[in-house]
């Protein structure tokens, strides 16, 4: 029998953890007053020369974020790390940002020790464990945020850190007064997409519906690299539901040639609210060699939104609603990640 989105007692039996509070409450951290402590630094801008941010899994994810976001306002180059090995590069002259929402994650310290071995300038993101003891250890600042749900419902909480953490290090101007735009635009879309909206009126209900049943591609623009990231993890996560993602134009030059009737393969676009032309013909050029080549219908997933903030947190948080509808169509509880657990383990 399938499931009835606008039936809330059966969501709520289905969702046991409250997966879809956590969610909800994603705009609430952009709507307060950053209450984070100061970051002292010892070395001023001009000292950096490099700046890694490194996590893994919904910590990185948070990276990925602030990197769209703030890239084009950084002075020197920047990259977000996945893996315990540093390259070269990383030296005395290097912001070393660690963002480990447990503090326990493995691949992050051991690459935090290395940083300080390296004598990078280190910051620690996170909720507290090893983290917040090696940075007390190694007199570095840590940025503690409040506790959530799971680690990617955290992620709000360690975008707004990684803000702070760069604009004490002199990297980027005050980002206060985005922030809250972007925080007005999130609570209309959570207007629209809570549970309590019904399904005839909640387009992210609407879409959960359209992808049950398929397999999801997802493709973004370059630049919204960690929108196309994040709704694939996301989906992995709370949806339980195997997905991968690609990005444009490079798919346009690769990927497309592989689609040849892909049965069960529903393409899923996510556009920005603001497009050039040149863009729009990207977009506009893959998506019909693939919808002739496999038959396939694309999705395109284009959220209003204004602001370099708002149209990478509008996506993510509309895309977030829609994991966790998904997973209710599919009767399955979003929090519980035991896989995850698992390899942590092993």
């Amino acid at each position: 029998m399938p499931v009835d989105l606008d039936d809330l007692k059966l969501l709520s039996k289905i969702d046991r953890s409250n997966m879809m509070s956590a969610v909800d409450r994603f705009a609430d951290i952009f709507l307060r007053s950053r209450d984070e402590g100061e970051v002292s630094l010892t070395k001023t801008k001009a000292s950096f020369q490099s700046l890694v941010l490194m996590g893994m899994g919904g910590s990185a994810s948070a990276a990925d974020v602030v990197l769209d976001w703030l890239k084009g306002s950084l002075p020197i180059p920047a990259l977000v790390h996945r893996e315990p090995g540093l390259p070269a590069f990383v030296n005395s002259r290097t912001l070393f940002i660690a963002l480990s929402y447990s503090g326990e994650t493995s691949e992050t310290l051991a690459a935090f020790r290395e940083a300080k071995n390296r004598g990078s300038s280190l910051v620690g993101i996170g909720h507290g464990g090893s983290l917040a003891s090696f940075c007390y250890r190694f007199k570095a600042p840590f940025i503690l945020v409040e506790a959530s749900l799971a680690p990617r419902a955290a992620l709000g909480q360690l975008i707004v850190a990684a803000a702070i953490a760069l604009e004490n290090a002199n990297l980027i101007r005050s980002t206060t007064r985005e922030i809250s735009k972007a925080a007005q635009e999130l609570v209309r879309i959570r207007r629209r997409c809570r549970i309590e909206t019904p399904l005839a009126d909640n387009p992210a209900k609407s879409l959960a519906v359209k992808m049950l049943g398929h397999l999801p591609v997802v493709y973004s623009l370059q630049r919204m690299s960690s929108v196309a990231r994040r709704f694939k993890n996301q989906l992995a996560e709370n949806s339980k539901l195997l997905a991968k993602y690609d990005l444009l134009p490079e798919a346009g030059h690769n990927e497309v040639e592989a689609w040849h009737e892909k049965d069960n393969m529903l393409p899923v676009i996510i556009r920005d609210a603001q497009e050039t032309a040149f863009e729009r013909s990207i977009v506009r050029a893959f998506r019909g060699t693939i919808s002739s080549a496999s038959r396939s219908h694309p999705l395109d997933v284009r959220v209003a939104s204004r602001g370099s903030l708002s149209r990478l947190l509008s996506p993510i948080f509309f895309l977030d609603y829609v994991s966790v509808y998904l997973a209710m169509l599919r009767r399955v509880d979003p929090t519980p990640t035991g896989l995850i657990n698992e390899y942590k383990r092993r």
